[in-house]
């Protein structure tokens, strides 16, 4: 975990463009969010308030004007029962003249019918049951029957058993509902039958509809006992349901919230119902989803633009900041035709001018320096060629003097031809490079004066891959190294002297092995030479007579680069390794 943030981490800390980017968008899209957040949850509440105080007015209003629409319903029942054709049928039902009791009979049902349709808006029927002459009385719009049923008929049944004055009952499967009531005879309040309103519930639709219900909200008329008697609207409701929320209703009216819905209630006290209306929390959610919709398209595209602007912002108040970085982590300094790019007039274009200004005099300066260096050092180097070893020169003289007593006039001829060679081979210009081919051929006639010195004591190899001669090589490379071999190594051996030179190919470059057999270097002077050579201490030394490693390794590095130099190994008593890489691409034309 560690690990993961760090790498989440390492590109903010590494770069200020990245942290000025990540700030720059942080500080123009966080408040575009919350914005749209709040903006979204106000339009919620809003929503929710307007849809609570709308609904509940509604609520109050349509269980009142409800109440209002059963208390007409219920005055059509007390029309009748106060109704002298009903008086007259009660007192003259048992008469023993038969058509006394007809005549009333027949009053009664006239006066029914014509109860009824005064009412057929409000009325698909009304029934009448009179306990005493077992009589039942149906008016409906199609229909007006008297007769004797051999039981009590229902609904009147049900409703005599349950000893009320009066109950609203749902008509099975029909859509219709009785308004029922007790007929009680005034003097004792015993009961004389019963009369129920057949009534259609669509004739309350028009009401119920003020209540706005759609496919997600649903209105329902129940009673206290848990019952649904209508519904109307979108999803339905169980009786469980129905149940729990009516134990959380009070009198009156009202609302309260579960989980998942808003359920408004208005009762309605003198018939014990209740008009409750359910709408659930997806319908304001939805209303606030619709707005945050559009808020996330108007805040991406803010967002969008405000990260397009927030990134080159950040991107131009960066860029110098990262090119100074860039530059003064390459310390490169700028190019001879170069102008300041500099527009700014803050501190960022101040510190550019100033950086500007130190790497031009840092430029000069290591210009002057380098030209002093190199002349220095090309003098030095001419002063050496211009100057052969001393003791190397009066040596071979002195061998060309004895020679001329015992030898071969030809024999004294490649002697002084040999040294003729190295006169003008290395007082030419000491700049040039020449091919290995050339400077193995220097070598060979320093070694052939060495053998006509040692003749029974040296013995040398020299290996030439093919397709290496023509490789390009600073003069006076190889012999110097096989001088310092003689001088060093072998001079002070006793035995038999070896030296071997190998060039071949290698996959970094050309590779150049020269070995010898002499006493080897201390331990503590090769690692001094060791050290020099890695850190190009003193590649040029003022004063000495000759040209050593450090002066070879140099001028190596100065024509061909870093990547290339000597290397240098030995044991001590066993003999010294001289290591070269030179570049293959490169070669010269032989003269």
């Amino acid at each position: 975990m560690t690990r993961i943030i760090q790498f989440i981490l390492d590109p903010f800390q590494r770069s200020i463009r990245n942290k000025l980017i990540v700030t720059m968008i942080g500080i123009s899209c966080v408040p575009l969010i919350f914005i749209s957040l709040l903006a979204a949850e106000n339009t919620r509440r809003s929503v929710e308030a307007e849809v609570i105080e709308s609904n509940s007015s509604k609520i109050e209003w349509t269980a009142g004007y409800l109440g209002e629409r059963f208390e007409q319903m219920n005055n059509i029942i007390y029309t009748q029962l106060i109704n002298e054709s009903y008086n007259d049928y009660i007192r003259k039902m048992g008469d023993a003249n038969p058509s006394i009791a007809f005549n009333a009979q027949k009053g009664f049902v006239n006066a029914v019918t014509s109860i009824f349709y005064s009412n057929v808006n409000y009325l698909s029927g009304i029934q009448i049951y009179l306990n005493d002459t077992n009589k039942q009385f149906l008016v409906s719009g199609s229909n007006i029957e008297v007769f004797t049923p051999p039981r009590i008929p229902e609904p009147f049944g049900d409703f005599f058993k349950k000893h009320v004055d009066f109950i609203i009952e749902n008509k099975e499967h029909t859509g219709v509902f009785y308004l029922m009531r007790t007929i009680n005879r005034f003097e004792d309040r015993k009961r004389l039958g019963g009369i129920a309103l057949e009534i259609n519930w669509s004739n309350l639709d028009n009401t119920l509809n003020l209540l706005t219900p759609g496919s997600e909200q649903t209105v329902i008329i129940a009673n206290q006992q848990g019952e649904i008697l209508y519904s109307l609207g979108g999803q339905p409701v169980s009786a469980d349901q129905l149940i729990k929320l009516q134990n959380r209703m009070h009198s009156g009216s009202g609302y309260f919230r579960t989980e998942e819905e808003y359920v408004f209630y208005g009762n309605i006290p003198p018939w014990n119902l209740n008009v409750i209306k359910v709408i659930p929390s997806s319908f304001i959610n939805d209303s606030a989803r619709r707005t945050w919709q559009y808020a996330i398209i108007i805040g991406a595209v803010s967002i969008l633009l405000s990260v397009l602007v927030a990134i080159i912002i950040a991107w131009k108040t960066s860029k110098p900041i990262v090119k100074l970085a860039r530059a003064m982590q390459g310390m490169v300094p700028p190019k001879e035709d170069e102008t300041p790019p500099v527009t700014r007039k803050d501190e960022i274009g101040l510190l550019e001018m100033r950086y500007y200004n130190m790497s031009k005099r840092i430029k000069e300066y290591i210009k002057t320096e380098y030209s002093m260096n190199l002349e220095k050092k090309t003098a030095q180097l001419k002063a050496l060629q211009a100057q052969v070893n001393p003791h190397f020169l009066q040596n071979t003289l002195q061998l060309i003097g004895s020679m001329a007593f015992s030898k071969r006039p030809d024999e004294i001829y490649d002697v002084i031809r040999s040294l003729s060679d190295m006169f003008r081979y290395i007082i030419r210009d000491p700049e040039e490079l020449t091919t290995l081919q050339q400077e193995l051929d220097h070598v060979q006639n320093y070694l052939h004066i060495q053998k006509q010195r040692f003749t029974s004591r040296i013995s040398t190899y020299i290996f030439l891959e093919p397709g290496v001669e023509s490789c390009a090589i600073p003069k006076l490379t190889l012999q110097p190294i096989v001088e310092n071999a003689f001088i060093h190594g072998l001079d002070k051996k006793t035995g038999a002297w070896e030296i071997h030179i190998t060039v071949k190919h290698t996959a970094e470059g050309i590779f150049i092995l020269i070995e010898d057999n002499g006493v080897g270097i201390p331990p503590e002077r090769l690692l001094q030479l060791q050290h020099q050579l890695e850190t190009q201490i003193e590649p040029f030394r003022a004063g000495n007579e000759r040209i050593g490693l450090n002066n070879v390794a140099a001028r190596i590095r100065m024509h061909f680069g870093s990547l290339y130099g000597l290397s240098i190994d030995s044991q001590p008593g066993k003999g010294t390794a001289i290591r070269l890489l030179l570049p293959k691409e490169r070669s010269v034309t032989s003269d």
